[in-house]
């Protein structure tokens, strides 16, 4: 018998490319010491930072002495918010596992990288805990599920040919049992572009099984990307079994190759051409002159038709290794050729496991301005940027596999009237009236389950019917629709309508605070003017609809300085301000600064009545920041928001679609303040400028991870209450809101309240099928259909909507094809390279 010894990681590099494998394979040969060559793929676009290496080496000594650690324990049991956790376990992790000083020491972009990566993890995990403590989960218990598994190393032998078998080691990132799921997770984390996904998650796919035949888990797996780019790519242990024979086939396929390598017959490996731009190989021409084109070459078959013979069930072709060690002890596996410069320096930044933890610094000591990964508030021209809030299983991926089978026949698409969503398993299209935009929609659907993908459908359509479009991109995933999907991707049955689609659209990409698109500006702020709300006949109705702008603003305002102490007090004190301050010119920041500095100007008597002079002052100097300091981005440069304008087409027959992308702004305070902001604006505008009476869709209002901004129970981000009043009072107006979700209880029940049509995808937790029923229940109980809903294959959905045809009630169907890109989110530097090359800079670029 032929045993062999490879690691996940030669793995991974033999499923980016078997070519690279089969260079590592030669190169470990003419080494001649037995250290293994392994090609660091990870490198692979040069965008991040190379702070991979700190990054793993801190998470996995956070994550070993998390188990044990009090600290740990205390804000476990004292977590409330997700955000207040965060920073408790940020602290912890400054004291107890990185040495600051070294730290300051490394490479500025490094550092930021670092910092940025950390937040996003600490977030995900944060968000995990306090679910699993709402729900009642003790904290000790909930500490030894996320942090007491050990069971990280994998050993396993596969029986890959007659006589081969081959030995597998490897170490995952993250293993912990997952509350909200009630199973167990596997976590891989990167630190780069997610330019491989399908590779990275055949990766963590492989540990998956592994884990599975040595611990006897069913986990379901995610690669997570941290950095430059958050997004996430997951899979449920179904669809890891179901690939085993891939993985079987590719560990075959590479002892064939390595054997080619050696000159030893096997197989010569054909070529992958993603990683060619990044390839040594390729720009040495050794990868053609060697193996010849990128097509030839060959697989390892033979293990599917060994088990196809013998009758044996896939599971029986791998087995734990036997003398494996113990769940934490280092693997006797070969060393390898570490190539990765980052690595000793790493090392000198992480605290050793035996270093006794300094006290975390309290709450009211100020921390390092550079070196603490949890240095939120640090200034604006050090902090990292920011990658937003996503779920942790929050859905990035392409979902290509709704294409598959989702062309219909031409006949049956010829005169389809509506808005076009899908077709059901007929082939016969499901359409919907673009009247129903105007009754507010909810895409809910678990991630992999296609929502944002039927969310752009509706976005589409929209544009397709007339209604403009106003898209809130907190990620990057939206702003690929100013991108046409290639004609020759699009069934031909579907042509026509997406030649409307790029007939119609006029893609405008806003980016707030920066030049990376079409520059937006919050300075001059937009008050209610007497005129603006004199169509108002009744005047206590008007006097509200002033008051309620004036408050909207104010409490903006204060969220946006965060400056502590009596927030209420603050609120009133600058709703009496701008209550007072005169109107017929356009009123500036630097005004409101003036007046809160020297209220009596204004007619304010008895001022401390209202405010303590202290927090008046606080007040002050903080507004003042956005006005002169390196924080005023948001208030200068760029046009100003203004939805008259933006809504505007250039000429008749356009219809504006406009993208705001967040994900330039530094940070989630900024973030929150702007889409405050753009609500509470978006409802001036609504009640100043639109007739109510019209009847018709005015806008389009789509906001993507809503539960981020709008979230269920007593949390209240800044632009909760301005997006709530949208969907409680936007319909009157015309203004349809459209909103995406993973779970129909995570966002706040006066939102879904105000929902009359919902798509429901694929569900997984007991409990949102229970409020999908609670939703759709009708006199004699549940819809028979709901309980397909768990497990429901991606792209299918099942709608409802006022008036909607019976023959469609309950009916799942699958999305059409998108007529715009959808490929992974977009980085703001990605973003600016579309914009300019589109010529969509516009007169705020």
């Amino acid at each position: 018998m032929r045993l062999v010894h490879v690691n996940v990681t030669q793995l991974r590099v033999a499923a980016t490319c078997p070519r690279l494998h089969w260079f590592d394979a030669r190169a470990t040969a003419e080494r001649q010491d037995g250290r293994k060559v392994v090609s660091r793929i990870w490198r692979k676009g040069g965008e991040a930072p190379g702070c991979g290496a700190l990054f793993h080496t801190a998470v996995e000594r956070f994550n070993a002495a998390a188990a044990s650690s009090d600290e740990v324990l205390a804000a476990l049991e004292g977590a409330r918010d997700a955000a207040g956790l965060q920073q408790a376990l940020m602290r912890w992790f400054n004291a107890s596992c990185i040495d600051l000083d070294a730290f300051a020491a490394r490479p500025v972009p490094l550092r930021l990288g670092f910092i940025a990566a950390v937040q996003v993890y600490m977030d995900e995990l944060a968000r995990l805990a306090v679910h699993a403590r709402a729900a009642g989960l003790p904290a000790a218990e909930l500490r030894r599920q996320l942090f007491g598994d050990s069971r990280k190393r994998v050993d396993v032998t596969f029986h890959v040919g007659e006589d081969v078998h081959v030995h597998v080691t490897g170490a995952i990132d993250y293993v912990y049992f997952d509350p909200r799921l009630g199973k167990h997770r596997i976590v891989d984390y990167k630190l780069t572009p997610a330019t491989s996904p399908n590779s990275d998650l055949f990766q963590v796919f492989t540990y998956a099984l592994m884990h599975h035949h040595q611990h006897g888990t069913k986990p379901d797996v995610a690669v997570f990307y941290l950095h430059p780019t958050r997004s996430v790519r997951e899979a449920r242990w179904e669809e890891v079994e179901a690939k085993r024979g891939k993985i079987h086939e590719l560990i075959a396929s590479m002892v064939a190759w390595s054997d080619h390598a050696l000159g030893a017959g096997g197989l010569s490996p054909p070529g992958d051409r993603t990683y060619c731009d990044g390839c040594k190989h390729e720009r040495s021409g050794a990868c053609v002159a060697e193996l010849g084109h990128k097509d030839r070459g060959a697989w390892d078959r033979r293990w599917a038709a060994l088990e196809a013979t013998r009758g044996e069930a896939p599971d029986e072709g791998a087995r734990v290794a036997a003398g494996a060690p113990a769940a934490g002890e280092p693997l006797a596996d070969e060393p390898m050729v570490e190539d990765d410069p980052e690595l000793e320096a790493a090392l000198a930044v992480v605290k050793p496991a035996g270093e006794r933890p300094r006290p975390a610094p309290g709450r009211g000591k100020k921390a390092p301005a550079e070196a603490p990964p949890g240095g939120a508030r640090s200034t604006p021209a050090e902090a990292p940027p920011s990658r937003g809030k996503a779920p942790p299983s929050g859905e990035r991926s392409t979902p290509t596999a709704l294409d598959a089978g989702a062309g219909p026949p031409a006949a049956r698409t010829a005169d389809v009237a509506g808005m076009l969503l899908g077709f059901d398993d007929g082939g016969s299209p499901v359409c919907m009236d673009p009247a129903v935009l105007r009754t507010h929609v909810s895409v809910v659907g678990a991630a992999g389950s296609g929502k944002t993908w039927m969310a752009k459908i509706i976005a589409e359509e929209a544009l397709r019917a007339g209604v403009p479009v106003l898209a809130i991109d907190p990620q990057g995933d939206l702003v690929q629709m100013m991108e046409a999907r290639p004609r020759p991707d699009v069934p031909p049955a579907l042509l026509r309508a997406w030649e409307e689609l790029q007939e119609r659209m006029e893609p405008r990409i806003l980016t707030p605070g920066s030049s990376h698109g079409q520059r937006l500006c919050l300075d001059p702020l937009r008050l209610p003017s007497a005129s603006e709300l004199s169509h108002i006949a009744n005047p206590a109705l008007r006097a509200e609809e002033e008051e309620g702008l004036l408050v909207a603003v104010a409490a903006n305002l204060v969220s946006l300085c965060a400056c502590g102490g009596e927030e209420e007090s603050q609120r009133t004190f600058l709703f009496q301000v701008l209550q007072r301050l005169p109107r017929a010119a356009p009123v500036r920041l630097r005004d409101i600064v003036a007046a809160v500095t020297a209220p009596e100007d204004l007619g304010i008597d008895e001022v401390d009545s209202l405010i303590r002079k202290s927090e008046r002052e606080r007040l002050a100097r903080r507004l003042n920041t956005f006005v002169q300091g390196p924080s005023a981005r948001l208030f200068s440069g760029g046009t100003r928001l203004d939805f008259t304008e933006l809504l505007r087409p250039s000429r008749p027959g356009r219809v504006p679609l406009n993208i705001v992308y967040l994900n330039a702004l530094s940070n989630d305070d900024e973030k929150h303040f702007f889409l405050a902001a753009l609500a509470t604006e978006l409802y001036r505008w609504m009640i100043t400028t639109v007739d109510a009476t019209s009847g018709g869709v005015n806008l389009l209002f789509y906001i993507d991870e809503a539960r981020d901004w709008i979230p269920a129970g007593g949390s209240k981000p800044p632009a909760k209450q301005p997006l709530i009043r949208l969907f409680t009072q936007g319909r009157k107006y015309g203004v349809g809101c459209l909103l995406c979700t993973q779970s129909p209880r995570s966002v706040d029940y006066n939102v879904f309240g105000n929902t009359s049509t919902k798509l429901i995808g694929r569900l997984e937790a007991a409990q949102d099928v229970e409020r999908v029923i609670d939703w759709f229940t009708i006199e004699g109980g549940a819809p028979p259909w709901v309980a397909a809903r768990k497990g429901a294959p991606r792209g299918s959905f099942v709608a409802r909507w006022p008036d909607m045809p019976a023959a469609l009630a309950g009916r799942a169907f699958k999305g059409r094809t998108l007529f715009t890109r959808h490929a992974g989110a977009w980085s703001p530097d990605r973003v600016e390279r579309a914009v300019t090359e589109a010529g969509l800079r516009g007169p705020g670029g």
